[in-house]
């Protein structure tokens, strides 16, 4: 249960310690009334007041009609704030897209409003980092931390603004497996909120670094910090922060094999959970008193908390809660002998574990065609725009050549044309950008449909999962001129898994990066390995039925450029474009590759190499074809 821990320090940071305070009275009026100005802000002050947030119990209704009576009386800021909180109510629901458009609505209504701002930029970073995507949780963090720093006016807000973007980039360190460098950040924390002499910001820090020591495995001093943490939590009669650290204890004596302590202290976490009737950490204790029985032997005892664990999670309807709980019962059935039951509740955690990918999915696909759609206009009305614009500049420099001396209006013209070219090259790298997005999606819609022919609806939702989170990514890079390496082979091995699910295992693959290369700091162009490695599995293994496809990526430097190398054992480039394999087909990605190339030299001023050998040309022993591209080395602001 480390990951409930380490989740519900997280809630208790981004709820309890961001919000601005205000007063903490609620104003009685009738849902049907309009409210004044003043009566909306008061309104306002209370959902953002600590006895509103320590209630942790959201008004979704409430909110949305303070919205409608913002909107009403054009209160932007109401508006905004409203956005902030139904935001904070979807990501608490695991709603994420929904939470990012609420945050992002805000951000774009806050104007001058720096709170505001800092607010929707530090609840953006959660919510990708609950996405497991660090980079841009960071990224929105550092935004909230570089603007919270030079923000004076209000000291307050800059200081826990500060704090929350600290500690939430701790975790995000913690989550990828760096408690050294997370224990540095909470402690560059911890100092801020000693001179605040802030106790809530000490309690949450004090538990932090006791979770990066659990994770480096130095638990004795894991148990100082969480003891340090309980005490600051006692004093400010947290009953919350009292369930959180009582099972972070427990678990250290669990973990220690003091079973009986464990229990000790699991006991009293549900005691402060069950005063403030939170379903979530009530539900964590059960699961931990569950397993501490489960180890003494008491089976009769374990399986009463199991059950009661279960109880909330199907009454809560988190499909997060649901999956743990069956998983727990099976550990439980398996303990006691009945492997049958055991089974059972194994299957039922694994659907519930399907219903959360396939409600992501759902998500995920209804979203697609919209945002590709909505992409498609805006590229086409941007070009558009810029067309009317190079035509004014050229009208323009006429104009200049004439009024102005030969050798002035001369170099203006240059000057100019120049610009011009470099915004009509970003157009059509956009557009060809854009034709790649359709190629990709209809190849790969075409493998799911041909997956989804064979009835196998566990392993359709995985397809699907691995289908959307690649399509998404292809979205998002699609305005993009230049990524990382890093990301690009993220993309391609989601996109080599995909076609190997597909090809039921019928070739296997290998990328691998050589250690001198840094892929973070490699920049390509998006989606340009992918129609190479595309044609080798369509194309190349076509004919290959046994099971003995291989598909190599090789990633190494070349001098002042980084050489990547495809090869595949199939039927060779040769025999494909000239009719020889089963499909004879041309391919389109590459025409595209190609003209990609072109605008690149007209960007960058530099040249990517590229060369495609039939291995059958060097040794008629080998089958197969090798690409090979040599990147120049590329800066994403040039």
């Amino acid at each position: 249960m480390g990951i409930i821990r380490t989740l519900s320090v997280t809630i208790l940071l981004a709820v309890l310690h961001s919000l601005p305070l205000c007063s903490a009275d609620s104003v009685p009026v009738s849902p049907d009334s309009l409210l004044t100005l003043p009566q909306l802000i008061k309104e306002f002050g209370y959902f953002n007041s600590d006895d509103y947030i320590r209630s942790q119990n959201p008004q979704e209704e409430r909110i949305t009609w303070l919205i409608n009576q913002s909107e009403k009386l054009d209160y932007q800021r109401g508006i905004a704030l409203g956005n902030n909180l139904l935001g904070v109510i979807y990501r608490d629901r695991s709603e994420y897209a929904k939470a990012i458009d609420f945050h992002e609505h805000a951000l774009l209504l806050a104007g001058t409003d720096t709170t505001i701002i800092i607010y929707a930029l530090n609840n953006l970073g959660v919510v990708y980092r609950r996405l497991d995507k660090p980079r841009q949780a960071i990224d929105y963090h550092m935004q909230a931390l570089q603007i919270a720093e030079q923000y004076t006016r209000a000291k307050d807000v800059s200081r826990r603004s500060i704090n929350i973007a600290l500690n939430s980039i701790g975790n995000i360190n913690l989550s990828l497996g760096q408690p050294q460098k997370a224990l540095e950040v909470f402690k560059q924390s911890l100092k801020l909120e000693k001179q605040q002499n802030n106790d809530l910001g000490m309690a949450i820090n004090y538990q932090n670094i006791g979770l990066a020591y659990e994770q480096l495995g130095e638990t004795d001093t894991a148990l100082v910090y969480y003891k340090k943490s309980l005490h600051h939590n006692e004093k400010i009669g947290s009953d919350l922060g009292r369930s959180i650290c009582y099972n972070s204890i427990g678990n250290i004596f669990f973990i220690n094999g003091q079973l009986e302590t464990a229990l000790e202290y699991f006991n009293n976490a549900l005691e402060y959970s069950g005063k403030i009737r939170d379903d979530y950490h009530i539900s964590e204790t059960h699961a931990n008193l569950g397993r501490t029985y489960l180890k003494l032997g008491q089976p009769e005892k374990a399986y009463s908390e199991i059950q009661k664990f279960n109880a909330i999670a199907h009454k809560t309807r988190s499909g997060y809660l649901l999956k743990q709980s069956y998983k727990l019962l099976s550990e439980y059935f398996e303990n006691t002998g009945d492997y049958k039951k055991a089974f059972e509740a194994y299957k039922t955690s694994v659907v519930f574990n399907d219903s959360i990918i396939n409600e992501r999915n759902a998500r995920y696909l209804s979203e697609l065609q919209t945002l590709y759609e909505a992409e498609k206009k805006q590229q086409q009305i941007e070009l558009l725009t810029k067309e009317n614009q190079l035509k004014s500049q050229q009208s323009f420099v006429s104009l200049l050549m004439i009024l102005l001396l030969f050798f002035i209006g001369v170099g203006v013209y240059f000057v100019l044309k120049r610009q011009s070219e470099k915004q009509r090259t970003d157009l059509e790298m956009k557009l060809f950008r854009s034709m790649m997005n359709p190629h990709f999606i209809f190849n790969a819609l075409a493998s799911i449909q041909s997956f989804l022919y064979h009835n196998d609806s566990g392993k359709a939702a995985i397809y699907l999962g691995h289908f959307s989170k690649l399509t998404r990514a292809t979205l998002k890079n699609s305005t993009k001129n230049l990524i990382s390496l890093d990301e690009e082979l993220s993309m391609l091995k989601n996109y080599i898994e995909i076609e190997q699910m597909r090809k039921r295992n019928g070739f296997s693959y290998e990328i691998s990066v050589d250690g001198e290369i840094e892929p973070d700091f490699v920049f390509v162009p998006p989606m340009v390995l992918q129609p190479f490695v595309e044609n080798a599995i369509h194309h190349g293994f076509c004919d290959l039925d046994n099971q003995n496809g291989q598909l190599s990526v090789e990633v190494k430097p070349h001098g002042q450029e980084v050489q990547i190398v495809i090869t595949d054992n199939g039927c060779g480039i040769n025999a494909s474009v000239n009719g020889q394999g089963k499909d004879g087909h041309k391919s389109m990605g590459i025409g595209i590759f190609k003209e990609r190339v072109r605008l690149i030299r007209k960007k960058f001023r530099k040249t990517v190499k590229f060369d495609i050998v039939d291995l059958n040309d060097i040794n008629q022993k080998l089958t197969g074809t090798q690409v090979t591209l040599e990147f120049p080395i590329l800066e994403p602001n040039d």
